[in-house]
């Protein structure tokens, strides 16, 4: 009926009609059937009372999108009104920083962290439009709201321990884009900060904001920073006596075995895809290799590559680093540093510079392009795969 009734109003304007119809099943509340019997039965105007308007509003695009019971969290519904209060009081902090001068001016040199929160911010724009468009607000929650704000975070701690203040505008940016990215979930949050920002326009009158096309390869080199920054986080955390002093150990070419792996899976691969038989066609090729031994490590490679080629594409399959993992790993030493809690930190690179003491062949097996080696005077050690 909605649609026969837009089609007769707006015949010759085809742009008013519906685009699509979103429905779910039941309404649950914690993971459990709504019923005054449990003392969880909610009413509308109850709950916005109870936990805002916005909280409420958070808490139902969280609830789920599919065909299956949508399940509102009364525990989301309650942490949202902290989480918004919290993101509201750094506004402000934030916009008296920059009027105050506590900000990196734009002149400043643009460092590789810049780079990333940059695209980070294009890339979570992206996936959240294309998250509302099709309805999907769950997702468009999660990339416009906590995903942002996880970006702000670490950009925020890295030039915390970096000894580099946050980049003006791109602290501007991030907070425009968050306060027009929720606008559809949290209107009335994001009235009050777009007015903070100093605008004098309703936010809900303002188009989606503008956003570059995200740059992949500066994706995989961010993913690579925090990949290998997370396993030697678990390496240290893991390890009896805690280093005080370590060096990641990286290199640019795979071994021998990984090369033709590598070589094998570019054949299996063609206009953006790999083959529908490809598990089926590597467990016969493993078949054939002279080193039977090896075969267990070789499936295991190459499931890690065919995930991170469907993740960033054909690059992940390349024989050699398409970027320079020292220098991504040196521009954020004193973070790394901190991060892990050393005394003492450098990054090596074999073939290059003096490998640490103490690192002999064996150790040396576990070092691959993009999965540094942790190496510690203790013996500490990660970046295996």
């Amino acid at each position: 009926m909605a649609l026969y009734n837009h089609a007769a109003v707006w015949d010759d304007k085809p742009e008013l009609w519906p685009r699509g119809y979103y429905t779910n099943g039941h309404v649950q509340v914690d993971a459990e059937k709504m019923s005054k019997s449990k003392g969880n039965f909610l009413m509308m105007n109850e709950t916005v009372q109870k936990y805002s308007c916005d909280g409420t509003r958070l808490a139902c695009a969280d609830a789920g999108d599919s065909l299956e019971d949508a399940n509102f969290s009364r525990e989301v519904a309650d942490n949202s009104i902290l989480t918004l209060f919290i993101e509201l009081n750094w506004f402000k902090e934030t916009i008296a920083a920059s009027a105050g001068g506590s900000l990196r001016d734009d002149a400043a040199d643009t460092v590789f962290m810049d780079k990333v929160f940059d695209n980070e911010i294009n890339r979570l724009s992206r996936i959240c439009d294309d998250s509302y468009a099709n309805m999907k607000f769950r997702d468009g929650l999660k990339a416009g709201f906590y995903d942002m704000i996880g970006a702000r975070d670490l950009y925020r701690d890295w030039c915390l321990h970096s000894g580099i203040p946050m980049k003006k505008s791109l602290a501007n940016k991030w907070m425009n884009h968050l306060a027009l990215l929720m606008t559809p979930i949290t209107p009335h949050w994001s009235e009050t900060v777009w007015a903070l920002l100093g605008n004098t326009t309703f936010i809900v009158k303002e188009k989606y904001p503008d956003f570059a096309a995200e740059d992949k390869v500066l994706s995989r080199k961010t993913k690579f920073l925090m990949s290998t920054l997370k396993s030697a986080r678990q390496t240290v955390s893991k390890a009896k006596a805690k280093p005080t002093e370590a060096w990641f150990v990286v290199v640019d070419e795979y071994s021998q075995w990984r090369k033709e792996a590598l070589i094998w899976m570019h054949g299996q691969h063609s206009d953006g895809a790999f083959t529908s038989t490809f598990m089926a066609d590597l467990k016969k090729w493993v078949g054939t290799l002279e080193d039977k031994k090896n075969v267990k490590n070789v499936m295991q490679f190459a499931s890690f590559v065919k995930k991170e080629v469907e993740d960033v594409g054909e690059s992940a399959m390349e024989l050699t680093m398409p970027y320079d993992q020292k220098e991504i790993l040196s521009e954020s030493k004193k973070y790394i540093q901190a991060q892990l809690n050393l005394e003492k930190f450098d990054i090596v690179k074999i073939g290059i510079d003096e490998l640490p003491p103490g690192l002999n062949e064996k150790g040396l097996m576990n070092c691959q392009p993009g999965k540094p080696l942790l190496f510690s005077a203790g013996g500490a050690k990660g970046g295996k795969k």
